[in-house]
């Protein structure tokens, strides 16, 4: 027998048999795991797998199942529903000076512009939709040279030991992946020999020695947390076949995984999906439909009844319409059959609509139908927001899974950035432009900020819910026109909202240039001189409060006061004109011109 020490990998100098000794010993005391994942896998999916492995994911037993998937249908809705926000992550700091909220803005931006880069809001769907099926959804976060790379992990497989996970919190965590011989061999060139020799992968999930055209092989990472702040038994390591790829020290408190679960259970690390709390509705669900289905083969062709002894060919009686049929005696009779009760029509629709109500949608969101008589923006909004309580706690782990990775995204960009010199990525400035981003001008302590994130948008999705909104917020004096058309972003607008934005584009621009990067950029007599006026002394105004630099202050005032003069010098009529200017082409308007003395004159 093995005693408990043997199982301390994070311990040995060379542990490649200790960790494929430990991550076997936790994989075979989770069977019953491994079971429900392929169970929940079969039941969304509709096929009966034969395994979860490299090939018989896709070797399914049978696939003439008469069912009703309610649990794929409710699983959908429930992930279009929640994952359509695009948390935003936002760093706040704790009454810091400006160049300290500069870094947390800059900081914000190069967490936004990773998220993007590594396809982050194209994967936490997918992972949701996980975490609906199995009950835990993960994402890993980890470093690939100067990048940093995100990917959807397969819940079924990451092992962790179950006394462990007791509390929620094990010290130990392992993940099986099949990587492809060549890939391996790139990314760790020094094992290249032995890695050719190492056979493919086994038989764990079932595969049944499947002859794929794929050369891949099992790789098995291990994790172990260091006890606590500094201590030197955190350790990292990357083995197959008994072969040590990778081993070195693991300084981070936590895995490089990030969770989401549909729901808790009262024990355990793992979470309990909505597969496994609509098992017994599906289940029953299809019992019913078998019993249908064979009713219907056998009841649902009407009867002839012909008397015995009188005189009928069987011939006559057919499809012919119109057709003639002598007989004598009784005349045929065509009895039509009830297959099934009623009530066992009922009963299915009555176990449908129960699935819904316990994931707490309507099927009416299944379907993408509103409510009959819901036809204002309002009331629809209203009908969305009492639908949308049910998802409160489940939606506020989704976006507590974009800030655990955004912490993570903080915590490998520190470690690049120590192994490569001025490194930097490039993010989105504002709407229409990018800049480089450098490390070294958003590096701050944990203690300098807190981390939160919003939703990419508080407005309703549908166009009358947000114009709805947008209209309440105009009357309430909380939004200008120019604020409502960029909040109504509708597609079919942009085009002809673009030439009225553009005046404020034009002055936020300039702002952005001075506070920001500190480049002036004197007023022109051709923007929106009122609206740059109001505009710029609202920012100044902040700017004051921000503590931004004397310098750049000083620019805006400048702005500010040049502002002043060209729209003093366009209300003044030019010398020897004692009649205002008459109106210029087509009707149009005087406008300022600027000659080369830099005098501002009227046209």
């Amino acid at each position: 027998m093995i005693e408990k020490n043997d199982f301390r990998w994070w311990a040995k100098e060379t542990g490649a048999d200790d960790v494929m000794a430990t991550y076997n010993h936790i994989r075979n005391r989770g069977d019953s795991r491994r079971s429900d994942t392929l169970r929940h896998m079969r039941l969304y999916g509709n096929r009966d797998f034969l395994g979860a492995g490299p090939s018989s994911y896709a070797m399914p037993v049978s696939s003439d199942r008469v069912t009703l998937n309610v649990i794929k249908s409710v699983c959908d809705t429930v992930s279009a529903r929640v994952a359509k926000n695009r948390p935003r992550p936002v760093f706040l700091t704790s009454g810091g000076n400006y160049s300290l909220r500069r870094r947390a803005q800059l900081l914000e931006k190069f967490v936004e512009s990773q998220f993007y880069t590594a396809g982050l809001y194209n994967l936490a769907p997918k992972v949701f939709l996980d975490a609906c099926v199995f009950g835990t959804g993960i994402i890993k976060t980890y470093k690939s040279g100067d990048k940093i790379r995100m990917e959807r992990v397969f819940p079924g497989e990451v092992f962790v030991d179950q006394a462990e996970g007791l509390y929620g919190e094990p010290r130990q965590m392992f993940q099986r992946k099949y990587i492809n011989r060549d890939v391996l061999i790139d990314m760790f060139p020094s094992k290249a020999g032995v890695l050719r020799t190492v056979q493919a992968w086994d038989d764990e999930d079932g595969d049944y020695g499947y002859d794929s055209t794929g050369d891949q092989l099992c790789v098995v990472e291990a994790w172990h947390l260091p006890s606590s702040e500094g201590a030197s038994d955190g350790r990292h390591c990357i083995v197959v076949d008994g072969v040590e790829l990778l081993r070195e020290d693991w300084v981070h408190d936590s895995f490089p995984f990030s969770i989401i679960k549909w729901s808790d259970r009262l024990r355990g690390y793992w979470g309990m999906g909505l597969a496994e709390e609509l098992t017994g509705i599906q289940v029953e669900i299809n019992k019913l439909l078998m019993k249908i289905q064979k009713a219907m083969q056998l009841l649902a062709v009407p009867w002839v009844l012909v008397e015995a002894g009188s005189k009928i060919k069987k011939a006559h009686l057919n499809n012919q319409i119109g057709a003639i049929i002598p007989y004598s005696g009784t005349p045929p009779i065509v009895r039509p059959n009830q297959t099934m009760s009623p009530e066992v029509f009922s009963h299915l629709d009555r176990l449908y609509q129960r699935a819904y109500e316990i994931a707490g949608v309507s099927q009416l969101s299944a379907t993408s139908l509103k409510p009959a008589g819901l036809e204002s923006g309002v009331a629809l909004r209203e009908y969305n927001d009492i639908e949308s309580e049910r998802f409160a706690l489940i939606s506020r782990q989704y976006e507590n899974m974009f800030m655990d990775v955004a912490k993570k995204v903080v915590a490998l960009g520190k470690e690049i950035s120590q192994e490569y010199k001025g490194w930097s990525v490039v993010a989105q400035r504002d709407r229409n432009t990018i800049q480089e981003v450098k490390w070294k001008d958003v590096d701050m302590g944990k203690d300098a900020y807190v981390l939160k994130v919003f939703p990419s948008s508080s407005l309703p999705a549908t166009p009358a819910g947000r114009l709805a909104m947008v209209e309440q917020l105009m009357r309430a004096g909380l939004l200008s026109g120019d604020e409502a058309k960029r909040l109504l972003d509708f597609p079919d607008l942009d085009r002809e909202l673009a030439l009225d934005r553009a005046a404020s584009d034009n002055i936020d621009r300039i702002v952005e240039n001075i506070v920001d990067d500190g480049q002036y950029e004197s007023p022109e007599p051709f923007m929106d001189l009122v609206l740059a006026l109001k505009k710029v002394q609202a920012a100044y105004n902040k700017a004051v409060n921000d503590n931004v630099p004397e310098e750049r202050l000083s620019m805006l005032r400048q702005f500010l006061a040049a502002t002043h003069l060209l729209i003093q010098r366009a209300q003044q009529p030019p010398m020897g004109r004692t009649s205002p200017p008459s109106a210029g082409p087509d009707g149009a308007s005087p406008t300022a011109v600027m000659p080369d003395d830099g005098t501002a004159t009227l046209a």
